[in-house]
């Protein structure tokens, strides 16, 4: 994948400019003001994928003033984080290009050349926090990429200094020696991957013929193949004898006149295809179905709806189609633009579902998305006054740590306070979104073992009753969302249909909500165990014993045998099940085993091992059996059935 890149002099940004995209999760987002930059970084990387000849870079008007001849010239550099193994290394040609690359990767991953600006600084800092989660024996970092009006491979301020390309190591060499050296090696390592790039002017109708560049890339097919299937050099062949007899009837009548083709006399696989594109496929425009069985050209829909037809698009053929030739990068500038903001979450989610198996670059005003994403990372951009332009950079893992590091770093105030910002903006969706006519309802749970949990038990709600599950990161975020919310839902002049379901775990530390109210649409409980009754209960209640997490609720037998698949790597776990029977009568998993305190305690120390992500391990494996046929007829959770009861009543 992408995770960083080195621009000169393109656009805003004059001078040599390092700007990370990633910590090699799949969706990054650039974030920040009209004019500062964001945009132009997904230009930039269209320029290196699909406009590799271009002439016309739109080069930073300071710089063509100063001039760009000699050594003062425009130049885009992707930086990449590759594992081994996805690289090609079969075929002879590729060995060649794969050992080039395992090369230059050492040489990225061990350099400490220094230079003016602060460019190899901001690399380096962002190569150690790859090299905290990567490890270099298994990932290449490589980077290619083109300078202006230069047919060349360009390696940015590394380009003089890659002297393992000499026999004669920590020897100079001319760029003629670099560019024989690395001939074809651009060519493969862009190979791997297929750029799509959607400003936010783009033609939906344009866009979504399926003769499109575009979209044979998202199809991951060639309508030339396919056509050339359908046709068959035969076919051809017998078109041209059968019309040359034609023709040659007609020349006899006429006798002293003849027909002759200028440039050749038949017809060509290339002729036939251009024609079935231009005969069957420009004609057909995308439509989108309605309620009633009818269809609206994309044409005649609304900006907004428009938008989202490309998200919908994208989403559709990338969501299930992932064996694929290359990897999809998929770049959009502002997929919110024109659109209802009560649709904004439902853009943002499925860009994110995308980016469980394809790279996702977003350029964005709206910050709703930055408390929910688990996996990703927001590059702040701003520019200051002299049009210089500076970055932060945000893993959206830590995000809200990473808020109150930033804080203590910046002297005065941030430029903008995105923790503010990005809460107001989901709420505001939110709000907006449970108040249409057909509303939505939320579940905003704590983590993404919930979600996991909750997308399976509420799967038919999801899909036809418009419940979105949210995972925020924590009670205290959740209590944030609740404090946001209850304002607005308890105003009068508010219509309220839709429902907000806020759950907690119970912890050891007592959790007081001042602003708690009863309210038909909004409700805040926390789970805790109890042995009669309902194990719901309000957010203030008095009942804080015992401390009670999801994974102490779900259902006891599917519990035990998810437990099991972990076993070979947690002894302590092993031995449980060595020594203990599990009891079919419990309701819920917290006493699946007649446990200790001690061995409840290993069974804790398992869920908080890996730094919490075996909770995550364990809820999609746990979801995976639930769904087999021998546990689905008693996969049933009492507290889940309240649950459902609280925001659609009526069923």
């Amino acid at each position: 994948m992408i995770v960083s890149i080195f621009l000169r002099h393109f656009k805003v940004y004059k001078g040599i400019n390092y700007l990370p995209i990633s910590e090699g999760y799949r969706f990054s987002s650039i974030i920040g003001e009209n004019g500062c930059g964001k945009s132009s970084i997904l230009e930039a990387l269209d320029f290196c994928f699909n406009k590799k000849g271009a002439t016309d870079w739109p080069v930073n008007n300071d710089a063509k003033s100063d001039g760009i001849s000699g050594d003062n010239f425009p130049y885009i550099v992707p930086v990449y984080l590759i594992h081994k193994s996805k690289l090609r290394n079969e075929a002879k040609a590729d060995s060649e290009q794969f050992a080039k690359a395992k090369l230059l990767s050492d040489f990225l991953w061990a350099t400490t050349l220094k230079a003016k600006g602060k460019f190899y600084d901001d690399f380096y800092k962002h190569r150690e926090e790859l090299a905290s989660s990567y490890d270099k024996e298994d990932y290449f970092l490589l980077l290619a990429g083109k300078k202006y009006n230069d047919p060349g491979t360009y390696f940015g301020s590394f380009h003089n200094q890659l002297v393992f390309i000499n026999d004669k190591p920590n020897e100079s060499y001319d760029d003629l020696e670099l560019q024989k050296y690395f001939k074809g090696f651009y060519e493969y390592l862009n190979s791997h991957y297929s750029y799509i790039y959607i400003p936010v002017e783009t033609d939906v109708q344009t866009y979504t013929k399926l003769e499109t560049q575009d979209m044979q890339k998202l199809m991951d097919k060639n309508i030339q193949k396919e056509i050339e299937k359908a046709i068959t050099v035969k076919t051809i062949n017998q078109i041209n004898k059968d019309l040359d007899k034609f023709v040659k009837e007609i020349e006899d009548v006429l006798e002293i006149y003849h027909y002759k083709g200028h440039y050749k006399n038949n017809l060509t696989m290339p002729d036939l295809v251009s024609k079935i594109i231009e005969a069957f496929f420009s004609i057909k425009v995308l439509n989108r179905k309605t309620e009633n069985s009818k269809s609206i050209p994309v044409t005649e829909l609304s900006s907004g709806e428009k938008r989202k037809a490309l998200i919908d698009v994208a989403y559709s053929f990338l969501i299930k189609n992932n064996d694929r030739e290359s990897n999809i990068i998929l770049a959009i500038d502002e997929p919110e633009a024109s659109l209802h903001i009560s649709n904004c979450y439902e853009q943002f989610d499925k860009l994110f579902r995308i980016s469980t198996n394809h790279q996702i670059l977003v350029s964005t005003h709206w910050y709703g998305f930055l408390p929910i994403i688990s996996n990703g990372s927001a590059t702040a951009i701003t520019k200051n006054l002299k049009n210089e332009v500076s970055f932060k950079f945000l893993n959206l893992y830590n995000y809200r740590e990473n808020i109150l590091h930033s804080r203590k770093l910046h002297k005065g105030p941030l430029p903008i306070d995105y923790n503010i910002k990005s809460y107001n903006d989901l709420v505001q969706s939110i709000i907006i979104s449970i108040m249409q006519p057909k509303p939505y309802h939320w579940i905003v749970c704590e983590g993404q073992s919930e979600k996991i949990y909750f997308d399976h038990y509420f799967s038919k709600e999801i899909q036809d009753d418009n419940l979105r599950i949210l995972p925020v990161g924590g009670y205290k975020e959740v209590k944030k969302i609740y404090s946001y919310l209850i304002t607005p839902i308890k105003d009068p002049d508010y219509t309220i249909t839709g429902k907000v379901y806020c759950l907690i775990d119970t912890d050891t530390e007592r959790i007081e909500v001042p602003e708690f109210v009863k309210e038909k649409n909004l409700f805040f409980e926390r789970l805790i165990l109890k042995h009669e009754g309902s194990i719901l209960v309000d957010v203030n209640n008095n009942l804080t014993s015992p401390p009670t997490e999801i994974e102490d609720c779900l259902n006891p037998i599917i519990f035990y045998h998810t437990l099991q698949e972990f076993i070979q790597e947690y002894e302590d776990i092993k031995q449980l099940f060595d020594t203990k029977i599990l009891d079919y009568e419990e309701r819920y998993s917290a006493d699946f085993l007649d446990l200790t305190k001690k061995e409840k305690a290993t069974i804790k120390a398992f869920f908080d091992d890996n730094s919490g992500y075996n909770k995550i391990l364990f809820a999609r494996k746990y979801v995976q059996l639930a769904n087999t046929p021998f546990f689905k007829s008693s996969d049933k959770l009492e507290w889940i059935e309240d649950i459902k009861k609280k925001l659609y009543p009526s069923k």
